[in-house]
Order: C-alpha cells, then sequence, then structure tokens
C-alpha cells in the first residue's frame, strides 16, 4: 500500500510538473489526449478547473474572445486601467485572422471556376442520368460516350432530384451509423434551402464530402487552396467539401454549413457575404427529426449581440450588407458571424418576412453571375426599407427570438 502510494504521488507529480512546464495550447492537448475535451475547440470555451474540499482550482481559464473595435470610427485609445466598459470605451483588438475564430475556408467565386451557366435556369429538355466508372450517379446535359445512360425529362421549373453525394473519410473509420446521419444532414439540408424557401426550379448538384482526421493531415489538404483554415473549407472548382473530425456532432454541424455554400454556390453565383453565411449558420445550427427541423436561436449569442448593438459595437446595417470578406476580417469573426446569422434568422422566423427571403433568392438565381443590386431590391421589397428592417430587427433582438420549425 505505501508503495502503491510512493508511485502515485511520483505519477502525480510529473503531471503537475509537465502541466506546469507546458504552454496553454499544449495544456489543451492535453485535454483532448486524456480524453477530458473533446476537441481543442471545446477546451478553449470551456477550460479546466478541480474541485478539491469543496474549494476550486482552475487550471486553465477558457479562452475568452476578444473586444470588439468601433466599427467605421478611428481606433479608441486605451481606457485607463480602473476604467469599467460603462465608463470608457474598450481598447480595440487586433484584428482576427481568419486562422483564428471560427476557422472556416472560403472557396472561390463559383463564376469564375467553369461552372458559369445558370443551373437553376437549364433550358435542357433532358438529363441524362449514367453510373461513371467510380459508382457514382451523375447527372449531364449530355449523353455521354461508351456508359449506358437514362435520359430523364425535366421541365424548366422542375429539378431530377435536389443533389447526389460521395462520401469519403481519410485517416479514419468513421463511428457506427456516422455516414448515414450525414446522409440525413445533407438531405435536409437541400430541403430547406430549396423547397422550405421555395428556391424555384433548381438543378441537381453533385457533391463531394470529405472527413479528414487530425489537424496535420487536413492542412496537406487545404495547402494550394490559398485558404486559412483549421475546421473546414469548400471550393466550388469540384464542388468539394473538406472537414476536419472534431468528433460526431461538431463535424457534422460544420459539413452542413460548408455543404450549404456549395448549394447556395450552384443555384445562385454570387450570394451577398451576409446571406450567404447567414443561411449557412441557420443551416449548422439545425436539428433534423423524420419530418420536421428545428434551428436553435442560442440565448447567449442573442444577448451577446444586443450588448454589442446597445452598446454602438455593430457596423450600421447598410454598411453590414454590402461588406465584403476583408470587412468582416477588420470587424472580427466573432462579430460578423453572428451579426449575419440573426440577420437571417430574423427573417425567417415570420411567414411574411420568410416570403421575402425566397423572392430575394429567386432574384439573386435569376441574375446569378450578372448584376444586382440586392440593397435597392430590400430597399423596396421589405416594409419601411432598410430602416425598417434595422427597426424590426432591433425589436426581435431585444426579445423576439425563438427558434426556427420548418
Amino acid at each position: 500500500m505505501a508503495a502503491f502510494v510512493r508511485i502515485t504521488t511520483l505519477v502525480l507529480a510529473i503531471c503537475a510538473l509537465v502541466w506546469a512546464l507546458s504552454t496553454d495550447e499544449q495544456r489543451r492537448r492535453l485535454l483532448v489526449q486524456f480524453g477530458i475535451a473533446e476537441s481543442v475547440e471545446e477546451a478553449e470555451r470551456a477550460g479546466f478547473s478541480l474541485i478539491i474540499a469543496g474549494r476550486e482550482l482552475e487550471l486553465l481559464a477558457p479562452r475568452r474572445p476578444a473586444p470588439y473595435p468601433a466599427p467605421d470610427l478611428p481606433p479608441a485609445p486605451a481606457p485607463p486601467a480602473q476604467a469599467s466598459f460603462a465608463t470608457a470605451p474598450r481598447a480595440p483588438p487586433t484584428p482576427t485572422p481568419p486562422s483564428l475564430g471560427r476557422g472556416i475556408g472560403h472557396g472561390a467565386d463559383p463564376c469564375a471556376v467553369g461552372i458559369a451557366r445558370n443551373p437553376s435556369r437549364a433550358r435542357a429538355s433532358a438529363v441524362h442520368r449514367y453510373v461513371d466508372a467510380d459508382g457514382r450517379v451523375v447527372f449531364a446535359d449530355r449523353a455521354p460516350t461508351g456508359v449506358a445512360a437514362e435520359q430523364v425529362q425535366v421541365s424548366d421549373e422542375a429539378g431530377v432530384g435536389r443533389f447526389s453525394a460521395e462520401y469519403d473519410f481519410d485517416g479514419l473509420t468513421p463511428p457506427l451509423g456516422f455516414q448515414h446521419q450525414l446522409e440525413i444532414d445533407l438531405d435536409g439540408v437541400f430541403h430547406f434551402l430549396a423547397d422550405d424557401l421555395d428556391l424555384r426550379g433548381v438543378e441537381p448538384v453533385h457533391l463531394r464530402l470529405r472527413i479528414v482526421a487530425g489537424t496535420a493531415r487536413f492542412a496537406q489538404h487545404a495547402r494550394g487552396t490559398g485558404l486559412s483554415t483549421n475546421s473546414g473549407f469548400y471550393t466550388h472548382r469540384d464542388n468539394l467539401a473538406v472537414v476536419r473530425w472534431m468528433g460526431e456532432h461538431r463535424t457534422r454541424a460544420v459539413a452542413r454549413h460548408e455543404i450549404a455554400h456549395l448549394a447556395l454556390g450552384n443555384w445562385l453565383g454570387r450570394t451577398p457575404l451576409w446571406l450567404n453565411e447567414g443561411l449557412a449558420e441557420v443551416v449548422e445550427r439545425m436539428r433534423f427529426q423524420q419530418s420536421f427541423a428545428i434551428a436553435d436561436a442560442p440565448a447567449h449569442q442573442v444577448a451577446e449581440l444586443r450588448r454589442l448593438a446597445r452598446a454602438g459595437r455593430l457596423p450600421a446595417l447598410r454598411t453590414f450588407l454590402k461588406s465584403e470578406r476583408a470587412d468582416w476580417e477588420r470587424w472580427g469573426n466573432d462579430l460578423a458571424y453572428p451579426y449575419a446569422w440573426s440577420l437571417v434568422h430574423f427573417l425567417l422566423q415570420e411567414p411574411a418576412r420568410q416570403q421575402r427571403v425566397s423572392g430575394l433568392l429567386n432574384a439573386l438565381a435569376a441574375h446569378r453571375c450578372r448584376p444586382f443590386d440586392h440593397l435597392a431590391y430590400l430597399d423596396r421589397d421589405y416594409p419601411g426599407g432598410l430602416d425598417g428592417l434595422h427597426r424590426d430587427w432591433r425589436r426581435w433582438l431585444d426579445g423576439e427570438a425563438a427558434p426556427l420549425h420548418f
């Protein structure tokens, strides 16, 4: 017994020494290796504490998001150490690079990678369905050579199925039933975007989804894309989404996000950034049941947006609606993504507003890869114009946020 105590004490002492000499990043990776956290991202959010004799000992503090700079204004001077947020503005943080924050990679312009034909307005009277050499079901507007093909009749207002997909797992054997859950998720994503949002005349999309184990292996896949990402990216060049394995729940959520981008790019071409990311964020939060879907409205995120809005920290609505990726990098992902999500969630929460989203999506599809002033469209279509949209969104933010049901 005494020997056991000595060995246990020695092991604990070694662990304590290793912990003390490690950086925070190394400590988070240790939590993942010991199974205490599912991913480094989870360890960043949760931290790590021990409770001994009724007292809590914090061994690793959760990583707090940096404060946000005031948009469209010169940086404010740093407040004195004793000042509070209520009496002085916060010091502006260093802008968050894309490799931090969400770590999502964004594919190239869908109108510049060989798919400029508007797939939602194809005029072909027939589509050819066949199985290629790799066993994939392919839809094409031309008959293949040397392969038996079935001719599927379509109309201008009907597709031949929402999508087809192939799945690839690199460096891991997925848990039992995981691919089936992915299939349910993708079917739900396409049903939501095409049917619930009433996108008319969409054509089928064939996409590839690759799940990759490990940060090093994932970095190899991302190399050469020009994207800074640590969790997922997509490319329209070959309709490929690549997602790093981060546990079942998080991996499926990021996969839904990326697949939504691929679908929107194929159907709409260039989609306004706030709408593209806002819809992907809604999809990321979705839970699919047998005959319906629920998209959550996280209370803590709504509360943080409410705080930022009341403090004047959010960009003006018109500025945000016409923002580009460089603007998001300047504002920070922790501000831009929730802002976009909240606008889309708000617009989808009531049937009348949802119809306006459908109208905007169909207008974008009709102008695919051609100039279209979506701000002018919103200003004409929404009651009270953009001022009315801002007023109603702020009212929603102050107390009307609720989960979406489809």
